[in-house]
């Protein structure tokens, strides 16, 4: 079970600390989306340099991220884009109602 997976060195976690593998996985996706910052993105490269099991569910989703990315490459019809625009007015208006 990988969240039971602590390699050398990578135990205690905290902000400055080194990641362990439930925090990794924990935060694999905004890792991928580069929604970390900068400080936290090098504790969780650490982490993956160090963890074969963390590196694989890395790769596997980074992987499934790209496959993604090439395979919808199609535009939402311009009629999907203004029923959203309404519906979100619709509900905009009802939140400021309350």
């Amino acid at each position: 079970m990988i969240e039971d997976h602590v390699p050398h060195g990578t135990a205690g976690g905290g902000e400055d600390g080194p990641v362990d593998c439930a925090e990794a996985l924990s935060r694999l996706f905004e890792f991928l989306d580069q929604e970390v910052d900068e400080s936290q993105g090098d504790r969780i490269r650490q982490h993956l340099a160090d963890c074969e099991p963390c590196l694989a569910e890395y790769d596997v989703e980074d992987h499934l991220k790209k496959l993604i990315r090439r395979s919808c490459t199609e535009a939402a019809p311009s009629e999907l884009h203004v029923r959203i625009r309404q519906q979100l007015t619709v509900l905009r208006t009802q939140v400021r109602e309350r």
